[in-house]
């Protein structure tokens, strides 16, 4: 038996804290899971949104643990586990619930890898900055980027889209770590011609660095004349292939047709977060106003001339297989802001509701590697 420690709640009166309980750690798995040792999970916005959104007469009175993304040690494996998972592999990924008691914010995680496919082997991201790797270790760079990757992933190639060097992206919230990652992957690996990130004035440096051809200022006037404006100014009237929108709004509808190139040629506007920019703290009613359903509903007459999508990523081996593929190439550098020990999660929480983290937020929940 070993000591299972976890951050839970019971519903969105209740707050966040860490729990105990015993684990059977050799009879902990059915013939097709594993159990993992979680040495660090990464943060993640829908996390908050979940756990504010749990209505005590919709989730029942159990025990919920928090967190998606996780990396980790493979500690127990059912004897129908696919083989290239075995004991003592470092792994990674992401798995997705909501109101479940399975979490990574915990010391152990079991899932099915065959249904929580997003897993895969620890990358070497030896590459990366000395002050980087001197701040974080291997697992919480490993634990930092599966969802967010994924949540790119998804935006830019589950709705058939058929982006190349050619093609024209426009990012709306340009400094989220979900956008961090699409650009890397549609710069270096789909060989985009042309990202362009709507962000705060303030974030221009960091977002040129991260490899954005263009950058417009939201919180200057005439952001959208400024979108039309590089339409006809930078691509002699070529409009966009893509609208990736990573924070919510509906501000581009009234003049999609001057930016989005029209249905039949492909295109696309695929949001993470619907039409309002989403409240990580807003409880139920935030909840249920970005599910895919109700934007498809709302906004069904501005959208019915052209592709419209809501990214909501499932966890599939693709995502893992073409962030290790980057790995190799070091063509990805994972978005990292800070690090918190297990014991400090409410403060980590605290930092990622403020919306101001520049990369993913880290719990190192052990250290015994």
């Amino acid at each position: 038996m070993v000591q299972q420690r976890s951050v839970t709640y019971v519903n969105n009166t209740t707050p966040l804290s860490i729990t105990t309980k015993e684990l059977d750690l050799e009879n902990c798995v059915n013939d097709n899971q594993v159990a993992i040792k979680i040495h660090s999970a990464a943060l993640n916005p829908v996390d908050s949104v979940i756990s504010h959104a749990a209505n005590k007469w919709l989730v029942g009175s159990s025990l919920k643990t928090v967190g998606m993304d996780y990396a980790g040690v493979l500690v127990k494996r059912g004897k129908n586990v696919d083989p290239k998972f075995q004991i003592g592999d470092k792994v990674n990924g992401f798995i997705s619930h909501a109101f479940g008691d399975q979490g990574s914010y915990s010391d152990y995680l079991i899932i099915d890898p065959s249904k929580q496919s997003a897993i895969g082997h620890m990358n070497n991201f030896d590459y990366l900055d000395d002050d980087v790797k001197a701040r974080f270790s291997d697992f919480d760079i490993n634990a930092s980027y599966p969802l967010v990757f994924g949540t790119a992933y998804d935006g830019l190639f589950s709705n058939g889209q058929l982006l190349n060097s050619r093609s024209r992206i426009l990012v709306n919230g340009a400094s989220t770590a979900v956008s961090q990652c699409l650009i890397q992957i549609a710069k270096k690996h789909l060989n985009v011609e042309t990202v362009v990130g709507i962000c705060n004035s303030k974030s221009f440096e960091y977002n040129k660095k991260a490899g954005f051809d263009h950058l417009i200022a939201y919180d200057e006037s005439n952001c959208l004349e400024k979108v039309q404006s590089i339409i006809k100014d930078k691509f002699n009237g070529q409009k966009f292939d893509l609208i990736f929108d990573s924070v919510g709004t509906s501000e581009f509808f009234p003049i999609i047709d001057t930016i989005l190139k029209p249905r039949a040629e492909g295109s696309l506007y695929t949001t993470v977060a619907g039409s309002n920019k989403l409240k990580y703290t807003g409880g139920l009613k935030e909840y249920v106003s970005v599910l895919p359903l109700w934007n498809y509903a709302a906004s069904w007459n501005p959208r019915r001339h052209y592709n419209y999508t809501y990214t909501m990523v499932w966890p599939k081996p693709a995502i893992m297989e073409l962030a290790s593929l980057m790995v190799s190439k070091k063509q990805f550098i994972p978005p990292l802001d800070s690090v918190y020990p297990f014991e400090e999660f409410q403060t980590a929480m605290d930092k990622l509701n403020t919306n101001q983290a520049k990369g993913k937020i880290i719990l190192e929940i052990n250290k015994d590697y």
